[in-house]
């Protein structure tokens, strides 16, 4: 009987769904709109990004490209507008997150200029942090010489019931989102690493602002992330912005346009008082350091397929697998989320104890961890990588002052910072760096991209930025006492009780540590 029931359940399912699409009139979208194909243009040749890219590249072999990493957020933020600014072509902009506040506006609104010149734009973020309501979706599709696309999206867009049931009867390919973040200029220029478009990303955050990192790129490396780009462009999961929302009158049009524009304006209060450039800006002066501030390596682009049913192709941590970096040394981490697999364990082991080679990974304490349930499965792995033979940092939730600066954007001051850095570097040659954390969701569930750089000058910044950022006054030590329990040293002391940033969240942490959701962290 119980058999009986579960088969006519599962084959009753798509009935009952088309049932929901039913009644629910306008709050679900057109499955499968017509979209046109689209590929990169092809790199300028002209303009200031090309000659700015010239003068960078000259003194390069045919296959390096030049990177600079961008830790401090303030200059993230400027990078990216700098870009933007200048473009004379083509913005390819692919994000996670992208959230509506001060930051995110910004970007938006400096984009819609660039489009305003005759910028070629192409906008694709995922569809589940939905801080931009369809309608707004829809009409940022419609801006000439703007096309946005969202990845992924459900089809039942309002009603928390109908969402509820899209999600229980199409879990495992909703749940499939991208993760990916990049930003491609003129063919060009590229902006790749950790940072979604929102206030924590660029120290603009009274509640947290993340430790992060960005490469600002130019070379041949733009071939391939051009490439990466068309493909998540063209796939099927990538929906047409235009076809989320039914045509509105002009008047509906121009008060939302209206609004938008008040809130740009009154944004300009905060942002005024920073170094962000609130306004377009000339930024050849700044463009004009870098053939003194770049450094050139060998790179190669990496990621996830974008196929979100059936067979996902190849996943980017098999691809992973199959590189030989020659590690002989050190390999040190630096992951926000960090919940490792057996295997994982088994490898650090394994490199460890039978290649004697050090591994270090640097993971936020829970105190500087802005999701507390991801920590919460995170801490029984700490005795595991120790007794593994790893070396272990927590990060501080208030670390120096000097380090500090890297992620508050003066006036803002956060109540804490929270590390979200994504990279990895190998011996003093290899640095890789993108979207990919430590986890089930970003190994085995999300979409990521990862770029692999050979190149001892890089790897040596990143170095040096890991060895600050792992110091007392940074970082704690975690490790084991002759008894087996764990131990946090740093220049605050030392502590047999793991940090927090009060009592409301280890009570948090004790809650979410009972939850079975570890594999969809």
């Amino acid at each position: 009987m119980f058999r009986h029931a579960v088969y006519c359940i599962r084959h009753l399912m798509p009935l009952i769904l088309g049932l929901i699409l039913f009644v629910s009139g306008c709050a679900h979208i057109p499955g499968n709109p017509d979209k046109p194909a689209g590929c990169s243009q092809a790199p300028a040749t002209t303009g200031a990004l090309a000659a700015f890219s010239d003068a960078v590249l000259e003194q390069n072999g045919p296959d390096e490209s030049s990177f600079m990493l961008i830790p401090r957020n303030s200059d993230a933020l400027n990078w990216r507008l700098a870009l933007i600014d200048s473009a004379t072509q083509s913005i390819d902009l692919q994000v996670f997150i992208w959230s509506d506040d001060e930051s995110g506006r910004l970007m938006l609104s400096r984009i819609i200029f660039a489009a305003q010149r005759g910028v070629q734009v192409r906008l694709l973020i995922d569809d589940m942090p939905k801080d931009w309501p369809d309608r707004i979706t829809a009409m940022v599709a419609r801006v000439p010489n703007i096309q946005l696309r969202r990845f992924n999206p459900g089809r039942v867009r309002k009603g928390m019931i109908r969402r509820a049931f899209q999600m229980s009867t199409q879990f495992a390919m909703l749940n499939r989102r991208m993760h990916n973040k990049q930003m491609l200029v003129d063919g060009r220029w590229g902006v790749v690493g950790g940072r979604n478009l929102g206030n924590p990303y660029f120290g603009l955050s009274t509640k947290y602002n993340n430790r992060d990192l960005d490469l600002l790129i130019t070379g041949p490396l733009l071939s391939d992330l051009a490439l990466d780009f068309d493909e998540y462009w063209n796939a099927p999961a990538a929906y047409p912005g235009e076809a989320m929302y039914k045509e509105m009158s002009l008047e509906k049009a121009n008060k939302i346009g209206g609004e938008f524009n008040r809130k740009i304006l009154a944004d300009r209060k905060l942002l005024n008082q920073t170094t962000i450039a609130a306004t377009p800006t000339d930024w050849s002066e700044a463009f004009e350091k870098l053939p003194l501030t770049m450094v050139k390596g060998v790179a190669e682009s990496r990621s996830d397929s974008p196929e979100v049913k059936g067979d996902r192709g190849v996943r980017l941590i098999e691809q992973l697998g199959e590189l030989n970096l020659g590690s002989t040394d050190q390999t040190s981490v630096i992951t926000p989320y960090m919940i490792p697999s057996n295997d994982f364990l088994a490898e650090v082991e394994e490199v460890v104890k039978e290649e004697n080679r050090t591994v270090r990974f640097l993971v936020p304490s829970m105190e500087s961890n802005n999701h507390t349930m991801a920590h919460s499965h995170y801490k029984k792995y700490r005795k595991k990588l120790l007794r593994a033979g790893a070396e272990l940092y927590e990060f501080k939730g208030q670390p120096s002052a000097e380090l500090r600066a890297f992620s508050d954007t003066p006036p803002i001051k956060a109540d804490f910072v929270s590390l979200h850095t994504k990279a990895f570097a190998v011996d003093d040659r290899w640095v890789l760096l993108g979207s990919l954390n430590v986890d089930p969701r970003s190994i085995k569930i999300n979409t990521e991209h990862m770029l692999i750089i050979d190149s001892p000058e890089l790897t040596g910044q990143l170095l040096k930025q890991y060895n600050t950022m792992i110091a007392p006054e940074n970082a704690w030590t975690v490790t084991l006492n002759e008894k087996g329990d764990l131990r946090w040293t740093s220049s605050d002391g030392a502590l047999k009780k793991q940090p927090a940033r009060g009592f409301g969240q280890r009570c948090s942490d004790f809650f979410w540590r009972l939850m079975p959701v570890e594999g969809q962290l």
